[in-house]
């Protein structure tokens, strides 16, 4: 409580049990983590979100899916580009 307080939180604002809260997280974090687990933020990390509760139509589906290959066909290209300018850099600095 002492390091909101002298930083000039307003426990009422926060509420008086927030304090010991942050207290167990950092805990929990360094004990995981160590040091770097006050340096790295994890929050969200792995979430796709929430899952949709509703069936998707086959139409659904299938414009879901073209979306999905025509993502993962502008992602090919752009890394086919990119390789193709690391070599020339590579090529250019020899």
């Amino acid at each position: 409580m002492d390091i909101f307080l002298s930083h000039g939180f307003d426990i009422h604002v926060i509420g008086s049990d927030k304090p010991k809260k942050c207290l167990n997280w950092w805990r929990r974090s360094y004990e995981k983590f160590g040091n770097e687990g006050f340096y790295t933020e994890r929050r969200g990390k792995g979430s796709t979100g929430r899952p949709s509760l509703k069936e998707l139509t086959v139409e659904e589906k299938l414009k879901k899916a073209e979306a999905q290959i025509t993502f993962l066909e502008m992602e090919n290209d752009f890394l086919k580009k990119l390789e193709e300018l690391e070599r020339q850099a590579k090529k250019n600095k020899y």
